[in-house]
């Protein structure tokens, strides 16, 4: 029988990466960085999908340094490699790295977009959903050389949904929906019944952050149980396919938002659906 935990992923980035954002506030915080890898994160919060995100190029497709991430996640349940990176990076040799990982490792299941729509938003219509999908298909084929049907997954954020034409979505697998503003969260179950108006038979995930980057705090804790048990709801009811936890460079260094969390996973992860 399939539990809540089933459905849960990390956000994975390189160790270090969010360092500038947590350094915002010392009161917020007892230890000066994060050490913590993205397996390690996964660890600490029992959750059993991973997301492999590259940032500023980094881990760069067919380095060591993919390789040995690709290694440490070989207990993880599936894994979403990143063909699209922070800020809409792409190096251009992604998919077929990822079609590369997918012939040695079984639980490597797809591709998955960070920031993917940003690079096309100030765009006019219908130029902007014309690049945008021109894009995503040529990402498409590039995936279908693995030796085995890939997912492909991308990021929302609230305020783009309205933005890009329906077809724009068609070579996806599923979007996952984030608030970058905590302080919108209360808003998060209207603009997800939203999407499921926009795009009804795609596959959906929530995303959840732990650390509130435009105020440089931690989400506050009700805001957190407001998310969260939302998605948990979501999950159980069969509207979301997971919950996305963001991110290990938040972690490790005494956040309530992740003690918080942590406690809740221990409640809630074995919950039969």
């Amino acid at each position: 029988m399939a539990t809540f935990r089933d459905k849960t992923w990390m956000f994975g980035v390189r160790p270090h990466q969010d360092d500038i954002y947590l350094g915002k506030r010392d009161e917020d915080r007892f230890t000066k960085w994060s050490r913590i890898t993205p397996a390690e994160g996964a660890t600490m919060l029992g959750v059993p999908n991973m997301l492999m995100i590259n940032c500023d190029g980094i881990p760069v497709p067919f380095s060591h340094d993919a390789y040995g991430y690709m290694e440490s996640f070989r207990r993880m349940k599936n894994v979403l490699w990143s063909s699209t990176g922070s800020a809409g990076m792409r190096i251009g040799n992604e998919e077929r790295f990822i079609a590369e990982l997918a012939a040695k490792y079984p639980n490597l299941t797809g591709a998955f977009m960070d920031d993917f729509f940003g690079a096309f938003c100030s765009l006019p219509e219908p130029e902007r959903s014309q690049k945008a999908l021109a894009l995503l298909q040529e990402i498409r084929r590039g995936l279908d050389t693995a030796p085995r049907p890939m997912e492909l997954w991308v990021v929302s954020y609230t305020q783009q949904l309205a933005l890009f034409h329906p077809d724009v979505y068609e070579p996806l697998t599923g979007v996952t929906l984030w608030t970058w503003n905590c302080d919108e969260l209360p808003l998060l179950e209207e603009r997800f019944e939203a999407l499921e108006r926009i795009l009804p038979g795609k596959k959906k995930m929530l995303g959840v952050y732990m650390y509130d980057f435009p105020s440089g705090r931690p989400v506050p804790l009700e805001l957190m149980e407001h998310q969260c048990e939302l998605a948990r709801r979501l999950v159980h009811e069969g509207r979301i396919d997971g919950v996305i936890f963001e991110a290990n460079s938040v972690m490790g260094v005494g956040l309530p938002s992740e003690r918080w969390l942590c406690d809740w996973l221990d409640r809630v992860g074995d919950e039969e659906l």
